[in-house]
């Protein structure tokens, strides 16, 4: 038997490795790491939802700052109507509450989904 192995020494050796490379490139998924700074080294399809959270994210904030910018045209407009001296609206007055609370409801909606979604990636990460 020892012959055996001594004269068939390559074709053993070249039989592992192959065997090793193959269950390492089966078993072993490629990692990178997280975009959330934390350094975790995540998969395809985590780094697919964190990019998807990060999106989702920014959606969001877009929109508030789309808010934010029509609630600025809205008082730059209702003061240039009043500096011209054209009499003040009843209608310009209601929409100016209604974009202030409007404006105050969603920053609030932005900032409490924010620390939930931070509270929620902390409970998934155990570090919370």
């Amino acid at each position: 038997m020892w012959n055996w192995i001594k004269k068939n020494q390559r074709g053993i050796i070249t039989a592992l490795v192959t065997v090793a490379l193959c269950i390492w490139l089966y078993a072993c998924e490629s990692k990178v790491r997280s975009l959330d700074g934390s350094g975790q080294l995540i998969n395809r399809a985590e780094l697919q939802l964190e990019l998807d959270r990060f999106m989702a994210t920014a959606q969001i904030r877009m929109a508030d700052l789309d808010r934010q910018d029509a609630f600025r045209s809205l008082i730059i407009e209702n003061s240039i109507v009043i500096a011209q001296g054209q009499p003040f609206s009843l209608v310009g007055l209601i929409t100016g509450i209604a974009g202030i609370y409007g404006l105050t409801h969603a920053t609030s909606k932005v900032v409490s989904a924010a620390k939930k979604s931070q509270a929620k990636r902390k409970a998934n990460n155990g570090t919370g």
